[in-house]
C-alpha cells in the first residue's frame, strides 16, 4: 500500500499550504491582497520619484550650463556635446540596457530552467553590447557628424532604404517601450493595486519632463543616478539571499532546497500543487535538476535571446545616439565595460531572486511568472514590505532610465530623419531644438496609449520579449554591413530586411500551427516557434543582403557619410570640445582593433567557453554550486563598485568646477564664461592654435612631473 504524500512537503513552506492530511491544498497563487502595499504608496513612488528626478536632473543640467559652460544648442540637446567619457558611457549603457525585462524576465527563466536561465539571459544579451563597440568606433571613422543611424543609411543608400530602416528603427523603439511599460505597470499593479492603465500613463511623466529640459545630457545624468540605485539594490538582494537571510542565508541552503524541489518523489498532483506551479523534476533538464547547465529549455531560450537582442541593440537608435555622444577615446572602452558590468544585473540578480523563489517553494503561477512577478515574490517572502519597496524602486529606476533613452531615440529620428530630411531641410538650430522637444512630448504620450492597448489585448512581458527578434532581427546584418562592408548595396538591404521579416513571421506562425494545432498568444510564445522565427528572420535577412551585394557590389568609400553636416557648425555645446588628436584615423583604427579583439574574446568566454566548461559537472555538486554563487556575488559587487565610482573619478574636475562656482562670485563666473567663449572662437578660427595649446599643456605637465621628482 502506497504511503500518503506528506503535505505540506516542507516545513519552511507550510504557510503556503492550507488544511492537513487528505484536505491539504497548496495556495493557488502567490499574489493576493495580503502581499500588496497601500495604493497610495504606488502613486507616491510613480509621481514622487518622477517629480524628484525631473527637478534633480534639470538642476544638474542647469549647473553644468552655468558653471561648466555647456551651451544648450540643438546639437547639445541631441548629442550631449559628443564628449562623454568612458565611465558615464558605460553607466549609460548599463542603465539603457537594464529594462523591466532585465530585472523581471531574467528571474522568470531562473524559475523555469534553474541555473542555466540567468546565465543564458546574461550572456545572450551581453555580447551584443560588446560587439556594438565596433560599430561605435566605425561611426567616429565614417560618419563623425551623424545624429542618427538612419541619417547614415540615407547618406549611403538613398531615400528608399532610408524609409525602410526608419520603419524598422521606430518599430524597435515601440517594442522596447512596450516591454518597459508592460513590466513596470504589471509590477506596480500587483504590488500596490494602482490601476494598470493609470500606471502605464503616469510612469513616463517624470521622464518626459527632465528629457524635455535637458535632452540627451539630462538622460545621461539621470541614467547614472538610476544605475547607482539599481546596483545598490542589486547588491542588497544578492547578499540577502546568500549570506544574510534567516530563511536562506547561504549557498548550501539554497542548493539543498533546489535539490528537494526537483525530487522525483515529490507529489505534484492536485491539490498538493496546481497546474503551472513549479513542482518536481524540470522537463528538458538533465535528471530534472535545477542545478545543471544541461537544459534544453535554457539552451533554446539562450539562442532566442541572442538573436532577439541583436535586433534591440543594432536596430535601436538609442545605442547609436549613445555612441555618437561618446568621446572617441571613450567609445570602445565604454561599450566593453558597460557590457561586462551589465552581465551582473540579470546574472547576479536572477541567480539570487529567481533561484530564491524556487528554494522558498513559493506558489507562483505561470501567469504570474510571465508577467515578471518572480523577483517581486521572493523580495516579499524574504523582506516583506521593505523588499517590495526596494524592488519597486529598482524597477522604477530601470523603466524610467531606459524609457528616457527611447524618448531621445525616437525624438532624434523624428527630428533629423523626418522633419529635417523631408519637411524642412534648411531648418535652423532653434527649429531643430523645438521639434526635438515636440518629439519627446509626443512619444511620451504615445507610450502610455501603447501600453494600454497591449494590456487590453493580453500581451505579456515574456511574449513580447521573445517575439522581438522575429519582428526586427532581419535588419541586424544589413545595418551592420552598412558600416563594415563596402560592397553592401541598397537593394540587398531593402530585400533582405523586408523578406527576412516576412519569412520570419510566416515561419513563427506556421511552426506554432503545425506543432500545436492553433495560433494564439500561448502557442506563439513557446520555444520552438520562437526559435524558428528568430533564426529565419536574422539569417535570411543577412543572406539575401550578402548575395545581392556580391552579385552587384556597391564598392562604397563612405565619402557621403563623412559629408553629413552639423546643424550648427562648431556648436557641439561643450566648452571642452574633443581634441582633433582623438579623431586621427590611426588612433581610431587602433581603437577598432582593440574592441574587435577584446569583444570577440569576451564573447567566446561567456557564450562558448564558460558553458562548455560547466557541462562536465552535469548536476552541480554542493561545492560547484558554492563556486557558481560566489561568482555571481563577486561579479555583482565589483561591477557595482566600478559603475558607481568610475564616472565620479572621471568627472571630478567638472564636479570641482561646479562646487567652486556655487561658492564663487557670479560676476567672476560671467567673466570666465566670456573668456571661454572668446578662446573657443579663436581655436575655431585658427585650428592650429588648439594643437599648439595641447602641445604646450603636455610640456607643462612633463615639466611639473620632473620638478616633483
Amino acid at each position: 500500500m502506497a504511503r500518503p504524500a506528506r503535505c505540506p512537503p516542507f516545513d519552511f513552506s507550510a504557510k503556503y499550504y492550507h488544511g492537513g492530511g487528505s484536505e491539504c491544498e497548496r495556495q493557488e497563487n502567490f499574489f493576493d491582497d495580503s502581499t500588496r502595499l497601500d495604493q497610495s504608496v504606488g502613486y507616491a513612488v510613480i509621481l514622487g520619484f518622477g517629480a524628484f528626478f525631473a527637478v534633480f536632473t534639470s538642476f544638474l543640467v542647469w549647473l553644468e550650463k552655468r558653471y561648466v559652460g555647456a551651451r544648450h544648442t540643438s546639437e547639445w540637446f541631441n548629442t550631449a556635446g559628443r564628449n562623454v567619457k568612458t565611465g558615464l558611457i558605460a553607466s549609460v549603457i548599463v542603465s539603457q540596457w537594464t529594462w523591466a525585462a532585465t530585472i523581471l524576465q531574467s528571474s522568470n527563466v531562473a524559475w523555469k530552467y534553474g541555473v542555466s536561465g540567468p546565465f543564458w539571459y546574461a550572456s545572450g544579451a551581453s555580447i551584443q553590447v560588446l560587439l556594438f563597440g565596433v560599430m561605435a568606433i566605425e561611426i567616429k571613422r565614417k560618419a563623425p557628424n551623424a545624429h542618427t543611424v538612419c541619417e547614415i543609411v540615407k547618406a549611403r543608400w538613398g531615400t528608399a532604404t532610408h524609409i525602410v530602416f526608419l520603419v524598422f528603427c521606430l518599430t524597435t523603439n515601440v517594442v522596447v517601450t512596450a516591454m518597459l511599460l508592460l513590466g513596470g505597470s504589471a509590477v506596480v499593479n500587483a504590488l500596490t493595486g494602482v490601476n494598470i492603465y493609470a500606471a502605464s500613463f503616469l510612469i513616463p511623466v517624470g521622464v518626459v519632463v527632465y528629457t524635455l529640459a535637458g535632452g540627451l545630457k539630462a538622460t545621461f545624468l539621470a541614467s547614472y543616478v538610476h544605475s547607482v540605485i539599481v546596483h545598490v539594490v542589486l547588491v542588497i538582494f544578492v547578499y540577502l539571499v546568500y549570506t544574510l537571510s534567516s530563511e536562506l542565508g547561504s549557498p548550501s541552503v539554497v542548493y539543498d532546497r533546489l535539490i528537494d524541489m526537483a525530487a522525483k518523489s515529490r507529489t505534484c498532483a492536485e491539490p498538493h500543487s496546481h497546474i503551472g506551479q513549479s513542482c518536481g523534476p524540470v522537463d528538458g533538464n538533465y535528471r530534472g535538476s535545477y542545478v545543471t547547465m544541461l537544459s534544453s529549455g535554457g539552451a533554446v531560450f539562450g539562442l532566442i535571446n541572442i538573436v532577439g537582442n541583436f535586433g534591440t541593440v543594432f536596430v535601436d537608435n538609442g545605442y547609436w545616439v549613445s555612441a555618437i555622444a561618446a568621446r572617441p577615446s571613450a567609445t570602445h572602452k565604454g561599450y566593453l565595460l558597460g557590457g561586462l558590468v551589465w552581465f551582473a544585473v540579470p546574472f547576479s540578480l536572477a541567480t539570487s531572486l529567481g533561484l530564491g523563489a524556487l528554494a522558498l517553494d513559493l506558489p507562483i503561477t505561470k501567469d504570474e511568472a510571465d508577467r515578471g512577478l518572480v523577483p517581486l515574490a521572493t523580495a516579499i517572502a524574504l523582506m516583506g514590505k521593505t523588499g517590495s519597496m526596494l524592488l519597486l524602486t529598482m524597477l522604477f529606476m530601470a523603466v524610467t532610465s531606459a524609457g528616457s533613452s527611447e524618448l531621445i531615440a525616437v525624438s532624434s529620428l523624428f527630428t533629423y530623419d523626418i522633419y529635417r530630411t523631408y519637411i524642412n531641410p534648411k531648418a535652423t538650430g532653434k527649429q531643430i531644438l523645438r521639434v526635438s522637444r515636440s518629439g519627446v512630448l509626443g512619444f511620451g504620450c504615445l507610450m502610455g496609449i501603447l501600453a494600454v492597448i497591449l494590456n487590453k489585448v493580453g500581451v505579456s512581458l515574456a511574449w513580447m520579449y521573445l517575439a522581438m527578434g522575429v519582428l526586427i532581427g532581419s535588419a541586424v546584418i544589413p545595418i551592420a554591413f552598412m558600416l563594415l562592408w563596402r560592397k553592401a548595396n541598397a537593394i540587398g538591404a531593402i530585400l533582405g530586411s523586408i523578406s527576412g521579416c516576412v519569412l520570419g513571421i510566416v515561419t513563427w506562425l506556421s511552426t506554432a500551427k503545425i506543432q500545436y494545432g492553433r495560433v494564439d498568444l500561448d502557442t506563439t510564445a513557446r520555444n520552438a516557434p520562437m526559435l524558428a522565427g528568430n533564426l529565419v528572420a536574422i539569417l535570411t535577412g543577412g543572406l539575401i543582403h550578402a548575395v545581392c551585394s556580391l552579385v552587384q557590389p556597391q564598392n562604397y568609400d563612405w565619402s557621403t557619410t563623412r559629408e553629413i553636416k552639423l546643424v550648427e557648425d562648431g556648436a557641439s555645446g561643450d566648452v571642452n570640445d574633443v581634441p582633433l588628436e582623438e579623431l586621427r584615423e590611426e588612433k581610431l583604427k587602433r581603437a577598432k582593433a582593440w574592441i574587435v579583439r577584446w569583444g570577440l574574446v569576451f564573447t567566446l568566454v561567456i557564450v562558448v567557453i564558460w558553458p562548455v566548461l560547466s557541462l562536465p559537472a552535469r548536476v552541480f555538486s554542493r561545492g560547484y554550486f558554492w563556486f557558481w554563487a560566489v561568482v555571481a556575488i563577486a561579479w555583482g559587487t565589483i561591477g557595482s563598485i566600478v559603475i558607481v565610482g568610475l564616472p565620479l573619478i572621471e568627472s571630478w574636475g567638472t564636479i570641482k568646477s561646479v562646487c567652486m562656482g556655487l561658492f564663487t562670485n557670479d560676476r567672476l563666473m560671467d567673466k570666465l564664461d566670456d573668456l571661454n567663449h572668446r578662446l573657443r572662437a579663436l581655436t575655431m578660427a585658427v585650428p592650429e592654435a588648439e594643437r599648439i595649446y595641447l602641445l604646450e599643456l603636455e610640456k607643462t605637465k612633463k615639466t611639473d612631473e620632473e620638478r616633483s621628482i
